[in-house]
């Protein structure tokens, strides 16, 4: 599982710089998901990092794992790792 979380996020580090931006989440969101409005995704992103992740400028592998470890295992509905893989539909 470890090997296929890494592979994921390699995926959408595009640039190789060791974090995920907005623009390559944005990417990522766009070639899996029909978005009307970009904001939507944007939205997500923002929902998904922390002041630390701005700070970095994006989704560390560390970060990455974490907030998976999260979107698997807590059930909270409120849980930011909800928007790991992009907007929820209503």
């Amino acid at each position: 599982m470890k090997a296929f979380i890494e592979a994921h996020y390699k995926m959408m580090d595009i640039n190789n710089d060791g974090l995920v931006s907005i623009e390559e989440y944005r990417y990522n969101c766009i070639t899996r998901l029909a978005v009307d409005d970009i904001k939507l995704v944007d939205d997500s992103y923002n929902s998904l990092v922390s002041d630390e992740d701005n700070k970095k400028g994006g989704i560390t592998l560390e970060r990455y794992q974490e907030l998976y470890s999260h979107f698997l295992g807590n059930e909270n509905a409120k849980c930011p790792a909800i928007y790991l893989f992009g907007p929820i539909p209503e």
